[in-house]
């Protein structure tokens, strides 16, 4: 029961999306905190990972899911003069989004560890 549960494909991929979300917010972390920075373009995931991800998840293979490398946005228009690229409404929006995925993720794992706990325990606590 135990390694079935967590070798479970939804609970590889939310373990391995809590890590992305990790990555992410340290990401948009920096981006606030260089919203002054003159010539600063701001890093995310790159715009292709969600879509590979998705498909991942879809087939199963959680497993080849490559961690991602964090990339410089260099598509979008600098907003300032000296070439900073950073909008604050945009990255807290994408913050508050990327808070409430890893939100919904800790419930999905904690859920499962629960589960398992029970199990374990054979009564519910």
């Amino acid at each position: 029961m135990i390694e079935k549960l967590l070798s479970s494909a939804n609970y590889d991929a939310s373990k391995r999306l809590l890590d992305v979300a990790i990555l992410r917010h340290e990401a948009l972390s920096s981006n606030i905190g260089n919203l002054e920075t003159p010539g600063y373009k701001r890093v995310d995931l790159p715009k292709n990972f969600q879509t590979a991800l998705n498909e991942a998840i879809k087939s199963g293979k959680t497993a080849s899911i490559a961690f991602p490398n964090l990339i410089a946005d260099l598509d979008s228009p600098a907003q300032r003069k000296d070439g900073n690229n950073v909008v604050l409404q945009d990255e807290l929006m994408v913050m508050n989004k990327n808070a409430a995925e890893y939100e919904a993720l800790t419930e999905f794992v904690s859920g499962s560890v629960r589960t398992l706990k029970m199990a374990i325990s054979g009564r519910i606590q």
